[in-house]
Protein backbone atom coordinates (compact mmCIF):
# COMPACT_ATOMS: atom_id res chain seq x y z
CA UNK A 1 0.00 0.00 0.00
CA UNK A 2 1.21 3.42 -0.48
CA UNK A 3 1.57 6.49 1.41
CA UNK A 4 1.63 10.19 0.38
CA UNK A 5 5.21 10.35 3.04
CA UNK A 6 6.22 7.35 1.05
CA UNK A 7 5.89 8.88 -2.17
CA UNK A 8 7.26 12.13 -1.25
CA UNK A 9 10.53 10.36 0.35
CA UNK A 10 10.81 8.10 -3.05
CA UNK A 11 10.20 11.11 -6.13
CA UNK A 12 13.42 12.87 -7.21
CA UNK A 13 12.59 16.17 -7.96
CA UNK A 14 12.96 18.02 -11.82
CA UNK A 15 13.66 21.26 -10.60
CA UNK A 16 16.85 23.87 -11.98
CA UNK A 17 19.87 23.69 -10.39
CA UNK A 18 22.59 26.48 -10.50
CA UNK A 19 25.43 28.05 -9.05
CA UNK A 20 26.68 31.64 -9.08
CA UNK A 21 29.77 32.51 -10.12
CA UNK A 22 31.03 36.24 -9.88
CA UNK A 23 32.59 37.00 -6.72
CA UNK A 24 30.07 39.38 -6.10
CA UNK A 25 26.63 40.35 -7.59
CA UNK A 26 24.08 42.62 -7.33
CA UNK A 27 20.62 41.74 -5.52
CA UNK A 28 17.69 43.79 -5.02
CA UNK A 29 17.05 45.19 -1.76
CA UNK A 30 14.89 42.74 0.42
CA UNK A 31 14.37 40.44 -2.55
CA UNK A 32 10.85 40.11 -4.28
CA UNK A 33 7.97 37.89 -3.68
CA UNK A 34 6.39 35.17 -6.21
CA UNK A 35 4.02 35.11 -7.64
CA UNK A 36 3.63 32.12 -8.76
CA UNK A 37 5.91 28.67 -8.24
CA UNK A 38 9.32 29.45 -10.13
CA UNK A 39 12.52 27.46 -10.70
CA UNK A 40 15.49 28.53 -9.11
CA UNK A 41 17.98 30.17 -11.72
CA UNK A 42 15.75 30.73 -14.44
CA UNK A 43 14.66 34.48 -15.63
CA UNK A 44 12.02 36.56 -13.86
CA UNK A 45 10.54 39.88 -14.77
CA UNK A 46 9.40 42.22 -11.78
CA UNK A 47 6.32 44.09 -10.69
CA UNK A 48 4.57 45.99 -7.75
CA UNK A 49 1.37 44.79 -6.74
CA UNK A 50 -0.21 46.52 -3.90
CA UNK A 51 2.31 48.36 -3.06
CA UNK A 52 4.65 45.26 -2.61
CA UNK A 53 7.50 44.20 -5.12
CA UNK A 54 7.04 40.53 -6.69
CA UNK A 55 8.62 38.36 -9.44
CA UNK A 56 7.08 36.24 -12.15
CA UNK A 57 8.73 34.20 -14.78
CA UNK A 58 9.76 35.80 -17.83
CA UNK A 59 6.89 36.40 -19.84
CA UNK A 60 7.87 38.30 -23.22
CA UNK A 61 11.56 37.96 -24.22
CA UNK A 62 11.91 42.05 -24.69
CA UNK A 63 11.82 42.53 -21.12
CA UNK A 64 14.50 43.17 -18.90
CA UNK A 65 15.17 39.87 -16.99
CA UNK A 66 16.56 39.35 -13.24
CA UNK A 67 18.11 35.62 -12.60
CA UNK A 68 16.49 34.62 -9.80
CA UNK A 69 18.61 32.75 -7.50
CA UNK A 70 17.02 31.92 -3.39
CA UNK A 71 19.48 30.18 -1.12
CA UNK A 72 18.32 26.35 -0.31
CA UNK A 73 18.44 25.31 3.22
CA UNK A 74 19.23 21.43 2.60
CA UNK A 75 17.31 19.23 5.25
CA UNK A 76 16.64 15.50 5.64
CA UNK A 77 18.78 14.59 2.39
CA UNK A 78 17.32 16.85 0.15
CA UNK A 79 18.90 17.13 -3.27
CA UNK A 80 19.26 20.52 -4.91
CA UNK A 81 16.68 19.36 -7.71
CA UNK A 82 14.11 19.35 -4.96
CA UNK A 83 14.07 22.65 -4.46
CA UNK A 84 11.50 25.62 -6.49
CA UNK A 85 10.71 29.17 -4.96
CA UNK A 86 7.08 28.52 -3.79
CA UNK A 87 4.54 31.09 -4.69
CA UNK A 88 4.32 34.29 -2.18
CA UNK A 89 7.27 33.29 -0.78
CA UNK A 90 10.20 35.70 -0.71
CA UNK A 91 13.15 35.28 -3.36
CA UNK A 92 17.02 36.64 -3.47
CA UNK A 93 16.89 38.24 -7.09
CA UNK A 94 19.80 39.22 -9.12
CA UNK A 95 20.18 42.34 -11.28
CA UNK A 96 22.22 41.57 -14.76
CA UNK A 97 25.64 42.73 -15.25
CA UNK A 98 27.22 42.23 -18.34
CA UNK A 99 30.67 41.24 -18.36
CA UNK A 100 30.59 40.34 -15.23
CA UNK A 101 27.82 38.49 -14.18
CA UNK A 102 28.61 34.80 -14.51
CA UNK A 103 26.27 31.16 -13.40
CA UNK A 104 25.75 27.67 -13.94
CA UNK A 105 22.50 26.75 -14.90
CA UNK A 106 20.37 23.01 -15.90
CA UNK A 107 17.41 24.74 -16.89
CA UNK A 108 19.13 24.14 -20.86
CA UNK A 109 18.35 22.94 -24.39
CA UNK A 110 20.47 23.28 -27.23
CA UNK A 111 18.94 24.99 -30.42
CA UNK A 112 18.21 22.57 -33.48
CA UNK A 113 21.14 21.13 -35.18
CA UNK A 114 23.59 22.09 -32.18
CA UNK A 115 25.03 18.99 -31.52
CA UNK A 116 27.42 19.96 -28.49
CA UNK A 117 27.77 22.71 -25.66
CA UNK A 118 30.64 24.50 -26.14
CA UNK A 119 32.39 27.30 -24.96
CA UNK A 120 31.21 30.50 -27.40
CA UNK A 121 28.01 29.65 -28.20
CA UNK A 122 25.56 32.29 -27.17
CA UNK A 123 22.26 31.85 -25.35
CA UNK A 124 19.19 33.58 -24.51
CA UNK A 125 15.84 32.65 -22.21
CA UNK A 126 12.99 31.12 -23.94
CA UNK A 127 10.07 32.17 -22.05
CA UNK A 128 7.75 29.22 -23.46
CA UNK A 129 9.90 26.40 -21.98
CA UNK A 130 11.44 28.17 -19.15
CA UNK A 131 15.02 27.31 -20.29
CA UNK A 132 17.95 29.01 -22.13
CA UNK A 133 18.47 28.27 -25.60
CA UNK A 134 22.11 27.64 -26.40
CA UNK A 135 22.93 28.37 -30.04
CA UNK A 136 26.25 28.44 -32.34
CA UNK A 137 27.20 31.98 -33.31
CA UNK A 138 26.06 32.12 -36.75
CA UNK A 139 22.98 29.88 -36.43
CA UNK A 140 21.40 31.58 -33.66
CA UNK A 141 17.94 30.62 -32.50
CA UNK A 142 15.17 32.83 -34.10
CA UNK A 143 14.43 34.77 -30.66
CA UNK A 144 18.17 35.42 -29.75
CA UNK A 145 18.26 38.57 -31.58
CA UNK A 146 15.72 40.25 -30.29
CA UNK A 147 15.55 38.76 -26.94
CA UNK A 148 16.73 41.55 -24.15
CA UNK A 149 18.96 38.86 -22.36
CA UNK A 150 22.19 37.59 -24.07
CA UNK A 151 24.55 35.31 -22.13
CA UNK A 152 27.53 34.10 -23.59
CA UNK A 153 28.75 30.17 -22.94
CA UNK A 154 31.88 30.06 -20.80
CA UNK A 155 32.33 26.84 -19.43
CA UNK A 156 29.61 23.24 -19.69
CA UNK A 157 30.30 20.30 -17.61
CA UNK A 158 28.26 16.76 -17.58
CA UNK A 159 30.19 15.61 -14.79
CA UNK A 160 26.71 14.55 -12.35
CA UNK A 161 28.81 14.28 -9.73
CA UNK A 162 30.43 17.50 -9.83
CA UNK A 163 27.56 19.47 -10.97
CA UNK A 164 24.63 18.89 -8.35
CA UNK A 165 22.67 16.04 -10.31
CA UNK A 166 22.02 17.51 -13.77
CA UNK A 167 24.15 18.44 -16.59
CA UNK A 168 25.43 22.52 -15.69
CA UNK A 169 26.25 25.16 -18.73
CA UNK A 170 27.93 28.25 -17.41
CA UNK A 171 26.79 31.51 -18.48
CA UNK A 172 28.12 34.70 -18.60
CA UNK A 173 25.58 38.13 -19.15
CA UNK A 174 26.06 39.50 -22.26
CA UNK A 175 23.18 42.08 -22.31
Amino acid sequence: MATRQLDVLNTKGTHAVGNINSKQVKTLANGAKCKEAIDNFTIVELLVEDGERKCQQLTVKTNKGYLIASVEMRTMGEELVDFYNGENEMARVVVFEPGYTRFDVSAFTKNAGLTEVVVGNVAHFDVATKKFIISEVGSEHADYGTSANQFLVVASEEDLDYTLGAPLVRLEVIK
